[in-house]
């Protein structure tokens, strides 16, 4: 560590010596009680009767509450149309019905088996094809359209068609979905959650009860990895202990265990993609039309915005002038699958790159001159399906510059004169370029919150909306505070992220939370050191009493912050450590 340049994240090594604090790390209270749920067996059916009658045989079963309990039971990130608890119907395997509260773990498992839940099962939609047949839609598709594909599709020499299929995945964050309610004075909550969205937590709590959004705070310190699977998904699990802390005035906590989190939370979104492309004998793409269908699952959840960014992506890094995109999510009995890194963007972009694949072997054509041949280029080849326009479009001289560095065409040819002497290993190298968009599609979510406290002693406490889940956002929030006060990175404390310190916030996602949340932070810091600015004048100077602030504006462009240290440009022997200007 010598390398000045090498930072450590933050939390390396209470990571890796254990001392890390996770939700479940929270000593237990004495009379905290533990929660579970029990859930559906089948994936669609009408619920019958909910019989919980036995669970009074359990003197350690506290409580157990159902839909009836709740002042509100639909919420969603977009749609709200996902019930916390099912009353009438259930819709995936593994959908919570009733919520039991109990003083001892082991009496809690015992408690679920006791439970009782007549179910009528009904024939569900697993598929995406048997979500087309049954015309099950959360909204009516979306389409981006530019030029004439039909018209294109004539002109062009070829025409090929293809399926992209893409199957779901599971997160498996190294923590399960977790979540801690501590009742506080004046009928409030302290809730601490694994979660991407503290303020999500927040709210779906508040609306849960029938309490105002004031008396819940959401605290998250760290989480053990998201993958997006807790940007929506872990508020069911702290509202399920809300409901039983509130209830009960008991502290209450969740914390899933692998097999139930797998079943009852969503995945990546499984997606088959139709398409169709028209093309010139030399590669060139007149035409492209595609079909992206999402598997949603059960309940809208992300769906909807998953399917747009993957609209958003189809086009990948190349000027299509004929296209047609068009998206639809399927509803299905499967548990509602929900945000997972990348967010869509891979199956637009998977499906245009197996189409140019195709064109290639089409064409005996090596792929990448098929790639370069399409790439985004000068005006007019640098607007896309959706008219974003590229300003500063450099992806040919980039792609060029890598076939140069990496000896493409060299390493090409020894490995197709290896795979014609092979018998039983062969050899392949692809180079493909990635257009990523950053940022919620969402604009209202593009923005960040922070609170800096300077300390007399020269430390620095910031908190942001942003959640640490290892992905090191703290620590680069931390440097570029330390930046602006030129103090050690040592003197800045990240504090847990607080609905009560910064709320209505965006969720840690979209690979912008450290730009939005640092920008908040390097804001902040910047006001303040304009304030120390102005009274580093008046000391350096020797002038007392009230600060002219409006005329001392040009004067702390004087006050230069260094290494620790405070001093005036034009007298540098007289200088002040942070801590005693702040004093």
């Amino acid at each position: 560590m010598n390398n000045d340049t090498t930072i450590m994240q933050n939390s390396a090594y209470a990571h890796v010596s254990g001392e890390a604090i996770f939700v479940d790390d929270r000593p237990v209270l004495p009379n905290e009680l533990f929660v579970d749920f029990v859930g559906s067996t089948v994936a669609l059916g009408n619920i019958r009767k909910i019989d919980t009658s036995k669970l009074s045989a359990l003197s350690d079963v506290v409580a157990c509450y159902t839909a009836k309990d709740l002042s509100h039971n639909l919420f969603g990130g977009i749609i709200c149309d996902a019930p916390l608890l099912a009353e009438k119907q259930v819709t995936y395997i593994g959908m919570p019905i009733v919520v039991i509260a109990a003083s001892d773990r082991q009496v809690l498992r015992a408690a679920k088996e006791l439970v009782k839940i007549d179910i009528e099962e009904l024939p569900p939609i697993l598929s995406i094809e048997d979500a087309i047949k049954n015309n099950a839609l959360y909204i009516p598709p979306r389409k981006i359209e530019r030029g004439n594909v039909e018209t294109a599709f004539q002109q062009s020499q070829h025409v090929i068609e293809g399926v992209f299929q893409c199957n779901g995945q599971e997160h498996y964050y190294f923590e399960t979905q977790t979540a801690i309610a501590y009742p506080i004075d004046g009928d409030c909550l302290e809730i601490h959650a694994s979660t991407q969205h503290p303020s999500e937590v927040q709210h779906d709590i508040a609306a849960m009860l029938g309490i105002k959004q004031g008396q819940v705070v959401c605290v998250v310190k760290r989480i053990g990895g998201g993958f997006g699977g807790k940007e929506t998904q872990n508020a069911p699990f702290a509202q399920m202990v809300a409901l039983v802390a509130y209830k009960t005035k008991r502290p209450a906590r969740i914390v899933l265990d692998r097999d139930n989190d797998i079943l009852c939370t969503g995945k990546r979104h499984p997606f088959t993609n139709h398409y169709k492309v028209g093309f010139t004998s030399e590669g060139r793409i007149l035409a492209y039309e595609v079909d992206l269908k999402a598997n949603g699952g059960a309940y809208a959840d992300l769906s909807t915005a998953v399917l747009e960014r993957a609209m958003l992506h189809a086009d990948n890094a190349y000027f299509l002038e004929n296209v047609r995109i068009t998206g639809r999510a399927l509803r299905t009995n499967l548990a509602p699958n929900t945000a997972f890194r990348a967010f869509g963007a891979p199956k637009g972009v998977g499906t245009i790159e197996q189409a140019i694949e195709d064109i290639a072997i089409f064409l005996h054509q090596d792929p990448l001159v098929i790639r370069q041949l399409n790439l985004y280029g000068p005006s007019p080849r640098n607007i896309t399906p959706y008219s974003q326009t590229f300003c500063n479009n450099l992806l040919p001289e980039i792609i060029a510059r890598t076939i140069e560095l990496s000896q493409y065409q060299n390493r090409r040819s020894a490995i197709e004169h290896f795979n014609k002497n092979s018998r039983l290993h062969l050899r392949g190298i692809s180079l493909v370029p990635i257009k990523f968009g950053i940022s919620f599609t969402n604009r209202t979510l593009n923005q960040g919150s922070a609170l800096v406290n300077v300390h007399l002693d020269g430390s620095i406490q910031v908190s942001t909306g942003a959640v640490e889940m290892g992905q090191g956002v703290n620590t680069r929030i931390a440097q570029a505070v330390a930046g602006v006060f030129s103090v050690p990175l040592a003197n800045i404390m990240l504090m847990p992220t607080s609905t009560e310190k910064n709320h209505n916030t965006s969720p840690t996602a979209a690979s912008a939370s450290a730009d939005l949340n640092g920008n908040a932070a390097l804001l902040a810091a910047q006001r303040i050191r304009e304030r120390l600015a102005h009274c580093a004048v008046a000391i350096f100077t020797g002038e007392s009493g009230e600060i002219d602030l409006v005329n001392k504006v040009r004067e702390i462009d004087t006050i230069i912050f260094e290494g620790g240290r405070v001093f005036h440009r034009h007298h540098p022997e007289n200088t002040l450590t942070f801590s005693e200007l702040l004093n």
